[in-house]
């Protein structure tokens, strides 16, 4: 489900960037012409890869390409679909090389770094002030972070066109026989805990229920675990990233503090598995779990009462991590005016309604929750109600790490030793932090370096 972080596609991004470096320029396609296209009489074609499944998001994409082209006859879409991670990311990697880029792509954040070296991608707000469709009034009605996400280095190179976020499914069966108010989910984590106690049960100490589960994970995974990890670290008052780009900041007093609430969960409160059952939650044998809206169509076939609540609220403020995807337009296109009406078309309100009532996506302009059509929705379809609220706390950091795959790598490992009691929090965190830190400073001189031999 998109919203998530597509975690495979980091291995390939180092590769991206040296293909990059190595043939400088070769993406950049000439300048936006007025009126640029097809013939009179011809239709324009725009190429669209993507990566919504067919038996899950297919339809609604179907649904949006055929309301699209009905709005605008004059323009053809070819949406190719291509798996997302490595298969997409090598495609890119070679169609920049080979200067048959689409003119749209759909895109995880973190592929923006690679993308915007050699100006293979536009600033969105280039075509912006030459076509229109993208002024102040529609960014005021954006929810912040998703727009704040789509800059990178100061230039709009993503525009973004969905968006996820993480809250806190629970059995309401479990909180029924612990004595808690099943209409009532903990606040922060405080409230959380004292639930936890309540719907962790033991048997001649062995634990037959859990409060809850500890989302550690190695490997492809290890981002997952990070983007979980980053609310509370969020809701401490910290930041993954120093704001220079220059170092990682997770291992502040902030950081500790939402590292020590991971131990706790397990060696303190003793709420907490990491080696949860399988399928814990939909098993009935946890009794709340972090999840997202792509959780919803599964959960829909459980035989238990559930429902989803907001994340609880962090010591510092109330947070919830974001996912988005993006549309990235290159700079290859030979359709610039086009290929923006389309990008420019999808964040419109009209279609982030439909297209988050047919896809479950989260809708990226704040205009849609007001709407009365999307109230109704919402109404019949309480648990993404809960997640479409959430919006307004969703958060994410701008990108400032080209290397940000490789530091997760550092964390999740940071994070898993403190958890299994290996090191303390603040030896993990600071140890994870000094290999980051001498990895982006290696990245910038070798860089630096490339950057003086290309003169």
């Amino acid at each position: 489900m998109a919203g998530k972080p597509f975690l495979r596609c980091l291995l390939f991004l180092s590769c991206l960037s040296l293909a990059l470096i190595i043939l400088p320029g070769c993406g950049k396609g000439p300048a936006p012409q007025e009126g640029a296209g097809a013939g009179k009489g011809k239709k324009t074609e725009i190429v669209f890869w993507h990566s919504y499944v067919v038996t899950s998001t297919g339809p609604a994409l179907q649904k949006l390409i055929k309301r699209f082209e009905a709005e605008h006859p004059d323009i053809t879409l070819r949406a190719q679909y291509v798996p997302t991670g490595d298969q997409l990311l090598q495609k890119l990697t070679t169609a920049v090389m080979t200067n048959t880029a689409p003119d749209v792509c759909w895109t995880h954040n973190n592929w923006v770094a690679p993308l915007s070296k050699e100006d293979t991608i536009y600033d969105l707000e280039e075509l912006a002030k030459q076509y229109g469709g993208f002024g102040e009034a529609e960014k005021k009605d954006f929810f912040p972070a998703p727009l704040q996400t789509s800059y990178y280095q100061g230039k709009l190179r993503m525009m973004p066109i969905e968006a996820t976020n993480l809250g806190l499914a629970y059995n309401k069966d479990l909180f029924r026989k612990a004595g808690l108010d099943p209409e009532k989910p903990p606040k922060d984590w405080k409230e959380f805990v004292e639930y936890g106690k309540k719907l962790t049960l033991r048997k001649d100490n062995r634990v037959e229920q859990w409060g809850c589960t500890i989302p550690v994970f190695t490997g492809n995974l290890a981002g997952w675990t990070v983007w979980q990890w980053v609310t509370y670290l969020w809701g401490e008052g910290g930041q993954y990233a120093d704001p220079s780009g220059k170092k990682v900041a997770f291992n502040s007093p902030a950081g500790v503090r939402a590292l020590q609430f991971w131990v706790d969960l397990q060696h303190k409160y003793k709420i907490g598995s990491l080696t949860a059952p399988e399928q814990g939650f939909e098993s009935q044998k946890v009794a709340m779990s972090l999840m997202g809206p792509w959780d919803l169509p599964h959960l829909k076939d459980m035989t238990f009462n559930w429902a989803i609540g907001p994340m609880p609220a962090g010591a510092k403020r109330r947070v919830t991590s974001l996912g988005a995807e993006y549309l990235v337009i290159f700079r290859q296109t030979k359709h610039p005016k086009e290929t923006w009406e389309f990008v420019r078309w999808f964040i419109t309100p009209e279609v982030q309604e439909q297209w988050s009532m047919d896809s479950s996506y989260l809708p990226i302009r704040q205009s849609v929750l007001k709407s009365p059509t999307y109230q109704a929705f919402l109404t019949k379809n309480p648990a993404m109600k809960a997640f479409a609220e959430q919006m307004p706390y969703s958060y994410g950091e701008p990108v400032l790490l080209p290397e940000a795959g490789e530091v997760d790598l550092l964390l999740a490992t940071a994070i898993e030793k403190a958890v299994r009691d290996v090191a303390s929090p603040k030896q993990a965190l600071d140890e994870a932090a000094q290999k980051a830190n001498l990895l982006l400073a290696t990245a910038r001189q070798k860089e630096a370096s490339a950057a003086a031999k290309s003169k």
